[in-house]
């Protein structure tokens, strides 16, 4: 989630903004310089742990929990293959005192097929993983964004860090709005329930 983390932890302002309408027709006229926004005499500024946000949050751990559930079912498809390949070799060192050439090199090209496609079946499943990666960062930061959003300005906070980034040398514990963030992200996501188990089939009369 390293990612996420990095994408996250940046400086969000809580402020409004203004933009031009850009339906205004061009002029050769000069134009007026732009106005200062307004500012506060003291920005409200505070921390986040996001290494901790990640870690407790409802949605990293269901996020984590799909990754186990398709990280066992892949480990079972690639099972047999290996089984396959290691009773081969086994059997290729007990009886190679016994085989000719041409029946060592057929056992031989058996094994490397095997061998092959184990090593395609891995390939596959380390590219989907990371494409389920990035997917899941991209679901934690579009799920986070809003609440930090909205925590932010309902508390008139103008920047908010991390306490991750390495620019952060330190800060009070006074300033580090975890908790109330972690709660807010939580309350906006439960962790389902794990699906029931499937009934029993009935004995056949």
């Amino acid at each position: 989630m390293k990612a996420f983390i990095a994408a996250v932890a940046i400086v969000l302002t809580a402020a409004g903004s203004w933009a031009a309408d850009s339906r205004v027709p061009a002029s050769t006229t000069a134009q007026p310089e732009a106005a200062a926004k307004p500012t506060k005499k003291a920005a409200v500024v505070v921390v986040l742990d996001m290494g901790r946000i990640i870690r407790e949050s409802n949605l990293s751990k269901s996020i984590q929990a799909e990754f186990q559930t398709w990280g066992d079912g892949v480990r079972a498809a690639m099972q047999p293959k290996a089984e396959a390949i290691r009773t081969k070799q086994e059997a290729l060192k007990k009886d190679e005192g016994k085989l000719n050439a041409d029946q060592k090199q057929t056992r031989e090209k058996e094994i490397a097929l095997l061998q092959g496609e184990l090593q395609q079946m891995q390939q596959k499943a380390q590219q989907e993983y990371q494409q389920r990666q990035q997917a899941a960062e991209e679901r934690l930061k579009a799920a986070f964004e809003p609440v930090v959003d909205a925590v932010a300005k309902e508390n008139g906070w103008d920047v908010i860090l991390s306490t991750g980034g390495d620019r952060l040398v330190w800060n009070s514990a006074a300033v580090d709005q975890t908790d109330l963030v972690l709660a807010r992200f939580n309350s906006a996501y439960t962790i389902p329930p794990p699906a029931a188990p499937a009934p029993a089939a009935k004995p056949a009369k």
